[in-house]
């Protein structure tokens, strides 16, 4: 009887692949009609390599006795080399690829112990330039599992000139691959008729057993004990009064990206995109506001451009108005920028703009922000690619003591790839201690979160890594969340739901902000949760439940003898009204762990500012 395995490769040869995630099969369709574009084996089209020095990695052939071919490679990376192209499979195109053919990449994956993760390409390669016609990213556990990557060429590729190019070498693991493929359909194929793949993640399932463990630690982390007590102009108790508390703005940092430009553009958009805000979120970060490029052009007050310093200081005042806390970003980016690069064998003009800067924004926006990233990707997403390389590490502990003699407001430390084992996660882990050791002081561990289907990590793997990073620092949170999904909105908003539930759950987050919200303006439009016409995706509604309804208080009833309403909700700025005698009378109150609990008691006078009115 053939294996399991074996039959899924006999429906691979029948146009059938079944992909299989989480346990479950999905099935694949694989139109015939294709040609291949990939030398046969045996005439040395497929060729691994890894680095040469030794202690690195290794790679072996192997033999495969239920798989079609013939051969797979196993690769060995026993430490990560600087550039996860170091460790590759490379194969050459047998043919040229015009722009507009519809393209279809296959391979077979698998880890030898645990999980593995790659992402490959098909590549036009004239050095220096290695452009893409179509990548992806893979993770797959011990299973052979196919890796598929349709795409639609976005340029030509000379006969010649092109490759498959499978990157390993991004951590340590141990790795096979096999059962290359790359499939053209020409330009006329209908691109929808391409195979999609299926990607999922574990602990997905509504029944998952992590579900009941973080709802529990959210009812005992985020929410409080309140007593109300309502007097009136006299201090005398309104007893027996009906008295109503609703949660406005969370303490919780439930944010987004916003622009100064559409906070206070007058059309139907601009009021659908405050109006969104205003319903949805208690935190936000300016897109590009603060940074310094906008910054400048800002300043000019006949620039007809995007940034204008009368918005911004519109914007933040209305967002004072309705009690935003909003994230400044940044005070220092670390990668080599156009002029930092032209300026890289003169690393004291470097020093001197961006120290610059710290000290012109940061009195700028004083009483404007409630926190700093003040280093902002101090790894980058490439090894080597940060100024500290001309600088020397020392800076970034420059740029937290400078800005230390500038503002007492909390300073965060930024990057992305957080969740994702490999070099970006273990060289930012690396920079904070080090920062640490020398006596620098951080705030918070921010987690941009840009996330792609090929990688999404289970809620459990999210949970022990913020459990490593509060060992550092006990203040976390998500600055810059998307996630892509090729499509699969379904997958994005269960991912959402579960990535708030996550963060929410654990004891060092202090907030989860999307980078953007609205398709008409974000740097990724498919990863938005509203469309452009401003329906709803199911991740808009995922965030809806949870954030506007599911965690979010409104209590009613009526005081005793005494004047005192008892509650129990989240952490927040409420809005209190009273109906003494049938007249109503409203109150603004933050309630936080320090009301909370039997001692805390919160009078709510008439007589006081700001009291009922």
């Amino acid at each position: 009887m053939k294996s399991i395995l074996a039959l899924l490769f006999v429906l691979i040869g029948a146009g059938t692949t079944a992909v299989k995630a989480a346990g479950v099969p999905h099935a694949v369709q694989v139109p015939p009609g294709g040609h291949d574009l990939l030398f046969p084996n045996e005439e040395g089209g497929v060729r691994p390599s890894v680095p040469k020095e030794p202690g690195i990695a290794g790679v072996e052939v192997m033999r495969v006795a239920d798989a079609p071919w013939e051969q797979y490679w196993r690769f060995d990376i026993k430490k990560a080399p600087a550039n996860s192209w170091s460790v590759q499979l490379s194969a050459k195109v047998s043919g040229g690829i015009t722009r507009g053919d519809k393209c279809l990449l296959m391979f077979y994956a698998r880890a030898v112990d645990g999980k593995a993760f790659g992402s490959a390409h098909v590549e036009v390669q004239n050095p220096p330039s290695y452009s893409k016609l179509g990548g992806t990213q893979f993770r797959v556990g011990t299973q052979w599992h196919p890796v598929i990557l349709p795409f639609v060429a976005d340029q030509d590729g000379p006969q010649g000139k092109c490759a498959v190019s499978i990157h390993l070498g991004s951590e340590v693991q141990k790795v096979d691959v096999g059962g290359l493929r790359l499939l053209s359909y020409g330009t006329t194929f209908p691109e929808d008729k391409l195979p999609r793949p299926y990607y999922t993640y574990e602990g997905r399932e509504a029944d998952a057993s992590w579900r009941k463990d973080a709802k529990e630690r959210i009812e005992k982390l985020r929410k409080g004990d309140f007593t109300l007590v309502m007097v009136d102009e006299d201090g005398k108790p309104m007893a027996n009064t009906e008295v109503r508390a609703e949660l406005k703005r969370h303490a919780f940092g439930f944010g987004s990206a916003v622009t100064a430009k559409l906070l206070n553009d007058p059309s139907a958009d601009g009021e659908r995109y405050r109006a969104i805000v205003d319903e949805c979120f208690s935190r936000v970060v300016f897109e590009n506001d603060f940074k310094p490029g906008p910054w400048e052009a800002a300043k000019d007050p006949n620039t007809k451009g995007a940034y204008r310093k009368a918005w911004l200081d519109q914007s933040l005042a209305w967002l004072a108005d309705r009690h935003f806390s909003v994230r400044g970003h940044y005070l220092c980016w670390g990668p080599f920028e156009d002029w930092s690069e032209k300026l890289r064998n003169n690393p004291q003009a470097i020093r001197e703009k961006v120290i610059k800067w710290i000290e012109e924004i940061t009195p700028a926006m004083a009483g404007h922000v409630s926190e700093w990233d003040a280093l902002n990707h101090p790894a980058g997403w490439e090894a080597g690619m940060c100024i500290d390389r001309v600088l020397g590490n020392a800076f970034y502990s420059e740029v937290f003591r400078k800005a230390r003699t500038l503002t007492t407001l909390p300073l965060w430390i930024n990057e992305d790839q957080v969740f994702r084992p490999g070099r970006q996660q273990e060289e930012y882990y690396e920079i904070i201690k080090r920062l640490l050791a020398e006596g620098t002081r951080i705030d918070g561990i921010g987690n941009q979160a840009h996330l792609h289907s090929s990688f999404l990590p289970s809620p459990m793997e999210m949970l022990a890594n913020s459990d490593r990073f509060a060992e550092l620092v006990p203040a976390l949170q998500i600055t810059e969340f998307d996630v892509g999904t090729e499509g699969d909105e379904e997958l994005a908003a269960d991912f959402t739901r579960d990535a708030l539930i996550t963060t929410f759950s654990h004891p060092a987050y202090t907030g989860f902000v999307l980078w953007g919200f609205w398709e008409g303006a974000h740097w990724i439009p498919e990863t938005a949760l509203w469309r452009k016409d401003w329906s709803e995706k199911p991740a808009a509604r995922v965030w809806r439940d949870l954030v506007c309804k599911e965690w979010r208080t409104d209590a009613t009833g009526k005081t005793d003898v005494a004047g005192r309403f008892k509650l129990r909700g989240f952490y927040g700025r409420y809005e209190i009204t009273v109906k003494p005698r049938g007249a109503v009378q409203t109150a603004t109150v933050l309630l936080d762990k320090g009301q909370s609990g039997k001692d805390g008691v919160t009078v709510i006078s008439s007589a006081a500012p700001g009291g009922l009115r």
